[in-house]
């Protein structure tokens, strides 16, 4: 049983510390099971967070790791980015350590009067020496099938994006958000840099990722995830964000594990599962 106790952080909202014996810590509240800080012992702070984030019931934490579920974005009937991220999650303490934490969300009468189905979904965060491994799970307990999509919705800090690197997209099918879905093209070239917005999905992405600035490297792995989300408000969009100050766009970059494309299918009883584990490299 973990000795852990639940902490008060940001507008008293409880959350749970992780501590590797290396030094590493995370912090992750059971609001949206969010993780909002992923330091490394020698490399310091490896996430953003909007410092003019909400910390609010029903508003979403921006920065840090939001879990989408269980629609991406505006691609379905309901609410962007579904629900999960803005719903208190039980915190595991039996399964949980100092060094990761699970917590649950289970179907209720709201996720039901926005989402029609049962499911139980389990996420865990675990610390090792100089990596963040996400893993999270839904169970289909209705009694039909039942389609969803979703994220890992990582915010990566960074000294600044327009300076930085993504590398292991040579190739890749994409799609830019406001051009036609139907309209796609593909990655010339190993490199992607970003020079102002830019909300992009790479489809069919199953290699690792690397994300290289002034900082670090981050060696970037899905599983159970099929495509990559890049994205970044740019100048103007960060404007229209009332969470983020309008200069503070450099500092971040997203990219996210996600099923976009392709709807997860998943029969009565069947479990899916997606993990996103990234590896700080000096650079």
């Amino acid at each position: 049983m973990s000795s852990q106790t639940l902490q008060t952080g940001a507008s008293n909202l409880p959350c749970v510390h992780l501590c590797h014996p290396c030094g590493d810590r995370a912090e992750i509240y059971t609001h949206g099971a969010h993780v909002t800080s992923w330091q490394t012992a020698q490399q310091g702070e490896q996430l953003y967070l909007s410092r003019e984030s909400f910390f609010a019931p029903g508003k979403a934490i921006r920065g840090g790791v939001p879990v989408i579920f269980p629609q991406f974005g505006a691609f379905g009937p309901g609410a962007k980015h579904g629900f999960a991220r803005t719903m208190n999650w039980q915190w595991d303490e039996v399964a949980s350590s100092a060094c990761c934490a699970e917590f649950v969300l289970e179907s209720s009468a709201e996720t039901r009067n926005a989402w029609p189905f049962d499911f139980v979904a389990r996420y865990r965060v675990e610390l090792t020496p100089g990596a963040l491994l996400m893993q999270l799970q839904v169970r289909n307990t209705s009694a039909q099938a039942m389609a969803f999509t979703n994220a890992l919705h990582t915010y990566l800090a960074s000294p600044d994006y327009r300076a930085g690197v993504l590398s292991g997209v040579a190739g890749l099918e994409f799609w830019d958000n406001g051009s036609p879905w139907e309209q796609r093209q593909q990655q010339v070239g190993d490199e992607l840099t970003i020079n102002d917005a830019l909300d992009r999905v790479y489809f069919n992405a199953v290699s690792p990722l690397i994300w290289k600035d002034a900082a670090r490297s981050l060696v970037i792995q899905a599983e159970g995830f099929s495509d990559v989300v890049v994205w970044n408000p740019g100048t103007a969009g960060a404007q229209g964000l009332s969470d983020m100050a309008d200069d503070d766009f450099p500092n971040m970059v997203c990219v996210e594990a996600a099923n976009v494309a392709q709807p997860t299918q998943l029969a009565p009883g069947a479990l899916w599962c997606g993990s996103q584990r990234i590896v700080v490299q000096e650079s």
